[in-house]
């Protein structure tokens, strides 16, 4: 799956990452040495983020530089993407079709007709 461009961003995540990237920027400017964890806790509340978050956005720009690496992307799997090959989910599709069409199970209404006789 591609990144989108900039155009296809929402304008409220567009705005977001943009502070971001200004405020990682400023943090980064003339920086040579390590980042101590109170500077990036520092960071983090400037951002309203944890600090795992500030940590986690200060890679993602130093390896990408620019604000599309830090804009905001859905969590989760990709819509589409498959974890089992077809053969597998085949298996699983036939299995489950066996069950649910076998005698040996009965539908709630038959439960429930069951109990009320007993």
């Amino acid at each position: 799956m591609s990144e989108p461009f900039p155009d296809e961003v929402d304008e409220a995540l567009w705005d977001e990452a943009c502070r971001r990237a200004d405020a990682i920027r400023k943090f980064l400017n003339g920086r040579t040495g390590k980042m101590s964890v109170a500077e990036v806790a520092l960071l983090g509340a400037e951002l309203e983020i944890s600090q795992a978050t500030a940590y986690r956005l200060i890679k993602l720009f130093r390896a990408g530089g620019t604000v599309m690496s830090l804009v905001e992307r859905k969590p989760g799997r990709p819509e589409g993407h498959r974890v089992l090959d077809d053969r597998r989910e085949e298996i699983i599709r036939t299995t489950i079709s066996r069950y649910y069409q076998s005698d040996q199970i009965t539908p709630l209404a038959g439960l429930s007709a069951r109990q009320a006789g007993a």
